[in-house]
């Protein structure tokens, strides 16, 4: 397929996710003190949450493996979003909003492509940019969690400027 230009493919970080939301990891030895623990196991929490009055619901969504190119990206107006990794690592590109005659677009100055290891969640602030997780290896499952009924009521999908060829960053 036909592109405009290359994007650089970045390990999410807390400080590379910050201004899009909140990363869910497990903790490192001496970064957090467990709030419970035994000795059988330690639990660490609260990591992040996904505020509001409704209920939240979760799924799970397995992906197969297709061309790095990013034509599109999604937004969830109504709603922050969960997206785990579970086995294996999936790519996407993500973007802040930008708000144009008071409707919502991606910030494609901003736009930017992040890798989320296995093992590793993002929670989008509510209303940012992204589109469907690429997994690395043939298939992947992504743990989802958003506001009940959001996949049946809140997707706005806007075509990008450029289309956008996903590589491995040059070292």
């Amino acid at each position: 397929m036909n592109y405009d230009k290359k994007m650089p493919i970045k390990y999410v970080s807390k400080e590379n996710f910050s201004d899009l939301g909140v990363v869910i990891q497990i903790p490192q030895e001496g970064e957090m003190k467990p709030l419970l623990e035994s000795s059988f196991f330690k639990h660490y929490g609260p990591l992040g949450f996904i505020e509001g009055k409704e209920d939240v619901e979760f799924g799970i969504t397995t992906f197969k493996k297709r061309e790095l190119i990013a034509e599109k990206l999604e937004q969830h107006a109504q709603t922050q979003e969960l997206l785990y990794a579970i086995d294996g690592d999936f790519i996407m590109p993500v973007a802040p909003i930008k708000y144009v005659n008071q409707e919502a677009y991606p910030d494609e100055k901003k736009l930017r492509i992040i890798r989320v290891p296995q093992g590793v969640g993002v929670i989008f602030k509510q209303g940012y940019w992204h589109w469907a997780p690429f997994p690395v290896k043939q298939t992947s499952s992504v743990l989802v969690g958003f506001k009940k009924g959001t996949a049946e009521k809140d997707i706005i999908i806007r075509e990008l400027k450029e289309i956008i060829l996903m590589v491995e960053e040059e070292k």
